[in-house]
């Protein structure tokens, strides 16, 4: 999963973890038998209220948690059938009920040997398998991008395994910078290679999921030409370091695209084009915050990569039943909002800028 970003000037918010607040009225509510005034009451009715809400909140939650590819547990490598299994149970055991992994090429029979045994060991299992198909952007030129034999493949796993669940192209309405490959946009490729004729030939029970950026090119193509063929999206943020227009980035997709199921990627560590602007990884306020959000606001969450940080792993035990965690990671939102709108106002000729706000919806 690719993030270019067109510009090397971005925003650096302090990433200071803040649960003052939060303790101040864990504070007050322990001293409350000792208290009776009106100011005191106001607050402790103030944060049963905001409990009670997260509670209902969760009884309508989304259980859709997906692995994307990750560096902890990469269950497609694991060549021992047992303890390929006890990943898988260990995995569930997390929370996550989906995984994603790359199959670079079906004709390759080693790559097929790989698939076929993971979706052997994860049939008797709740986990469901998602294959990340590469776009040009990531494949280049020696890609495979025969759909209709990809199409015929998967036709072929859902006859034979109750763990597949479908397939994922990733950036597909993103950009390349590679030189060797023919079109600067995924999406232009995909018309030209004749992926909608082979999605023409898909079963309804193979699931197609494409990774959907909120600032790639070309949506409108997508869903007058793609979205009747999908059962959901995968959407993501190349300015995932901004979260204060994430709730209604998901709103707006999830209307454009007729309410379809969105899952929502995560990024608890860097992408490699961060890293050369030498960034530091994601605050655990950032994440607690795009976690906050992206419960509320989508169907599922796909954590990239690093599933083992520790504010994923609280996230994972803590989100079914606590509503005093969703407490504290919605206040994690309001603070990390409230700082990025902070810079905004102190830094108005960038934060007006035509391609500021064009890739950091700010």
């Amino acid at each position: 999963m690719t993030c270019f970003i067109a510009y090397t000037t971005f925003l650096v918010l302090p990433v200071s973890y803040q649960l003052s607040s939060y303790d101040a009225m864990a504070t007050m509510k322990q001293k409350s038998s000792s208290s009776s005034s009106p100011n005191t009451k106001e607050i402790l009715q103030k944060e049963e209220n905001e409990n009670e809400s997260m509670t209902k909140l969760l009884a309508k939650r989304k259980s859709v948690i997906g692995a994307w590819a990750p560096y902890q547990i990469p269950l497609e490598e694991i060549q021992d059938t047992r303890q390929q299994e006890r990943a898988i149970k260990a995995l569930l055991e997390k929370g996550f009920n989906e995984y994603y992994f790359v199959m670079t090429d079906f004709n390759d029979s080693n790559a097929r040997e790989i698939t076929e045994k993971l979706l052997r060991s994860a049939d008797n299992t709740r986990l469901k398998i998602v294959i990340i198909l590469l776009p040009p952007s990531e494949a280049g030129p020696n890609g495979n991008y025969d759909w209709e034999g990809w199409i015929d493949y998967f036709n072929d796993l859902e006859d034979e395994h109750e763990s597949f669940k479908g397939f994922t192209i990733d950036d597909f309405n993103w950009i390349s910078t590679r030189n060797d490959t023919k079109f600067v946009n995924n999406i232009d490729y995909m018309t030209y290679s004749d992926l909608y004729e082979a999605l023409n030939e898909k079963r309804e029970d193979v699931h197609f999921y494409p990774v959907i950026y909120f600032e790639g090119k070309e949506t409108n193509t997508v869903i007058t030409e793609y979205s009747k063929f999908t059962d959901g999206i995968i959407a993501a943020s190349a300015c995932y370091y901004n979260i204060t227009n994430l709730e209604k980035d998901l709103s707006t997709f999830s209307e454009i695209f007729d309410d379809k199921p969105i899952r929502y990627v995560v990024y608890p560590t860097m992408t490699y084009n961060y890293s050369r602007q030498n960034y530091n990884p994601p605050s655990d306020r950032l994440i607690m915050a795009t976690l906050s959000i992206a419960s509320k606001a989508a169907d599922g969450i796909l954590i990239w990569r690093k599933i083992d940080n520790h504010v994923v792993e609280d996230y994972l035990s803590s989100h079914h039943d606590d509503a005093k965690y969703l407490s504290k990671i919605s206040m994690m939102e309001r603070l990390q909002i409230r700082d990025e709108k902070i810079w905004k106002e102190a830094n108005p000729s960038l934060a007006n800028s035509t391609v500021f706000q064009r890739y950091c919806h700010l």
